[in-house]
């Protein structure tokens, strides 16, 4: 029985070192510039990259990553279609926080953007500090 207890808590310890190397997350942050008559809002996270061998995933770990959207305002309810032509859901900006909840349309399929989630936004300079 001690046995038992002694593996599962090594393979939960395992498997917690793991997820913090493998998992995707998005920063808190979301940085905006106005350009013209759109607003670039760049978010950044953590995501695993593509691998084409066991090696690559086996050793392979978290990348930060930036996904810019480009937003015709910075307050209020932004729906998706408004962004781009296959976005269902929506943007909603309310006192500089940003809740994206959007979702890519292919061929009836609705699938979550990995970038939703809730953003507190930053306005950079034009000249990108």
């Amino acid at each position: 029985m001690r046995r038992i207890l002694f593996v599962a808590l090594g393979l939960m310890i395992l498997a917690a070192a793991c997820w913090t190397r493998y998992a995707e997350t998005n920063d808190e942050r979301a940085y905006f510039v106005r350009d013209g008559n759109v607003y670039r809002v760049e978010l950044k996270g953590r995501r695993f990259p593509l691998v084409h061998d066991p090696v690559s995933l086996v050793l392979a770990s978290t990348q930060t990553e930036t996904f810019t959207l480009e937003l015709p305002r910075i307050e209020g309810v932004i729906e998706g279609p408004e962004i781009h032509a296959r976005y269902l859901g929506r943007v909603v900006i309310t006192s500089r926080q940003m809740n994206v909840d959007l979702y890519y349309s292919d061929e009836g399929t609705r699938r979550a953007l990995s970038w939703n989630d809730d953003y507190t936004l930053v306005q950079k300079d034009a000249a990108g500090r």
